[in-house]
């Protein structure tokens, strides 16, 4: 076995599997309502921000 698999190795034995209860919840206290849209902001950038807030109300009640 060479030194990058033996590194590459103990990395991933170090990772660990968090569990979370309600992942909803953990997004919403990470996440709060975009309003960075301006006027020359492109339609796919919109539609994402449209997407993010559309989650946040239906998830954590946020108010448009």
């Amino acid at each position: 076995m060479g030194k990058a698999a033996l590194i590459a190795l103990v990395l991933l034995a170090g990772c660990q599997t968090v569990s979370v209860e309600d992942p909803r919840k953990v997004w919403c206290e990470f996440n709060q309502p975009r309003r960075d849209a301006t006027e020359t902001t492109p339609r796919s950038v919109l539609d994402e921000i449209n997407a993010h807030n559309a989650k946040g109300q239906l998830w954590c009640a946020w108010e448009p």
